[in-house]
C-alpha cells in the first residue's frame, strides 16, 4: 500500500512537472517573466545617468591656512562648492588631508592648493577648477597645486579598488543565490541556514584570497597590501552574501532582485568611485557610505593609500550588513522559496 501510494505520488509529480515544463508560454507568463527585466532596466538607467551625468561639487571639504575671513568666503561661493574649514598651519592641514577629514588644503600666503587624488582623482581636478574660477573672479592668478597623495604610475584614474568591489559584491550575491537554490523548497531549518552561511564564510575567504592575488599578479596592483586587501576583499564578499541570504529568506525570489537594486544598480553608483560622494547628487551622496559598496570603496582606498585612517565606520557597516543577513537567513530557513514548484510539489500530494 505504501509502495503504491509512493509510486503514485512519483507518478503525479512527473505528470505536473512534464505539464510545466511542456507548456506553452502564454502572454502573461511572458508579460509577468519579463516585467521584472524592465523594472531593473529602468532603475539601473535611472541609477547611473543620474549619479554621473552631471558630477557637481556640494561642499567638498578643504582645510585651509588663512584668515578666519577667507574660509567664510570660500564657504559662500555660489553653489556652494566648498566646506572650508579652518586650519593652524600647513603641517595641520596635511594631516587633516592624511586622516581624510578633508579632501584638500589651501595655503593662502603661499596660494597653494594641496590634493589628494588617491582619495578621488575627480575630486582632486573638481577642487583645482574651484580656487582657479575663485582666483579668476577677483583677477588673481591660477593656484599652486601639489598632490600629496598621488596615485600609482599603473592605476592613475584611481578606479582599481571600485571595480575590485564590484567583483566582491557580485561574488558575495551569486554565491549566495546559487546555494540557495540547492535542496528542496525553503523551510526554517536552522541547521540548513546555518549551512548556507558557513559555506558563504568559507567561499569568501577563498575568493577573496584569490582575487586580490590575481589582481595583484596580473595587473601588479595592491603591492604592499595583498594581506589587507585580502581581507576587506573577504568581508565584502560574505556581507554581500550573507545579507542576500538574509534578504532571500524574509521575501523569497523577489529578495534577488532587491540585492541586485539595492546593492548592485544604486549601491555601486554611490559608492564614490569614478566620483567622489561630494560630487553626487544628493539621494546618492546621502546612502553612499552605509551600503556595502560604498563602504567597501572607502575602506580599499584607506588601506592602499592612508594607512587605515578611518576605518571603523566602513568596517561597522560592513560587519553591520553581514550580522543582518546571517540572523535572518537562521530565523528565517535557508533556501530561496520556488512557489511554482512548491504549489506544483502541493498539488501532486493532494491528487495521490
Amino acid at each position: 500500500m505504501r509502495s503504491g501510494r509512493v509510486s503514485g505520488q512519483s507518478n503525479a509529480e512527473g505528470s505536473v512537472e512534464a505539464l510545466i515544463a511542456n507548456a506553452s508560454p502564454t502572454p502573461k507568463a511572458v508579460t509577468l517573466v519579463l516585467l521584472p527585466a524592465l523594472v531593473l532596466t529602468l532603475v539601473f538607467a535611472f541609477s547611473y545617468v543620474g549619479a554621473f551625468h552631471d558630477p557637481r561639487r556640494h561642499q567638498v571639504p578643504v582645510a585651509v591656512v588663512g584668515p578666519p575671513a577667507l574660509a567664510s568666503q570660500l564657504n559662500g561661493l555660489p553653489g556652494d562648492p566648498l566646506d572650508a574649514r579652518q586650519a593652524s598651519s600647513r603641517a595641520d592641514a596635511l594631516s587633516q588631508i592624511d586622516d581624510r577629514d578633508v579632501y584638500g588644503a589651501y595655503e593662502a600666503d603661499k596660494n597653494r592648493l594641496f590634493v589628494a587624488s588617491a582619495a578621488n582623482r575627480a575630486t582632486a581636478v573638481a577642487l583645482e577648477e574651484t580656487f582657479n574660477r575663485a582666483a579668476a573672479a577677483q583677477g588673481g592668478p591660477a593656484v599652486h597645486v601639489t598632490d600629496v597623495k598621488p596615485l600609482p604610475a599603473n592605476d592613475p584614474n584611481g578606479t582599481t579598488p571600485f571595480y575590485a568591489v564590484i567583483a566582491w559584491m557580485f561574488g558575495g550575491y551569486i554565491a549566495s543565490t546559487l546555494i540557495g537554490l540547492i535542496g528542496s523548497p525553503r523551510s526554517r531549518s536552522t541547521q540548513r541556514a546555518a549551512a548556507r552561511i558557513g559555506a558563504l564564510a568559507g567561499f569568501s575567504i577563498v575568493a577573496g584570497i584569490l582575487s586580490v592575488v590575481l589582481l595583484r599578479e596580473s595587473f601588479d596592483v595592491f603591492a604592499g597590501h595583498v594581506v589587507a586587501l585580502s581581507a576587506i576583499a573577504a568581508l565584502t564578499i560574505f556581507a554581500s552574501g550573507a545579507a542576500t541570504a538574509g534578504i532571500q529568506a524574509a521575501i523569497g525570489p523577489a529578495g534577488t532582485g532587491l540585492v541586485i537594486i539595492v546593492f548592485v544598480i544604486v549601491g555601486n553608483a554611490a559608492a564614490g568611485g569614478p566620483f567622489a560622494r561630494p560630487l553626487l547628487p544628493g539621494f546618492w551622496r546621502t546612502i553612499g557610505g552605509v551600503l556595502p559598496p560604498g563602504a567597501s570603496v572607502d575602506l580599499a582606498r584607506s588601506a592602499l593609500f592612508f594607512d587605515g585612517a578611518r576605518i571603523a565606520g566602513p568596517i561597522l557597516v560592513l560587519v553591520g550588513w553581514a550580522a543582518l543577513g546571517t540572523v535572518l537567513a537562521l530565523a528565517l530557513g535557508g533556501r530561496i522559496t520556488d512557489p511554482v514548484d512548491t504549489e506544483a510539489r502541493a498539488a501532486a500530494g493532494a491528487a495521490v
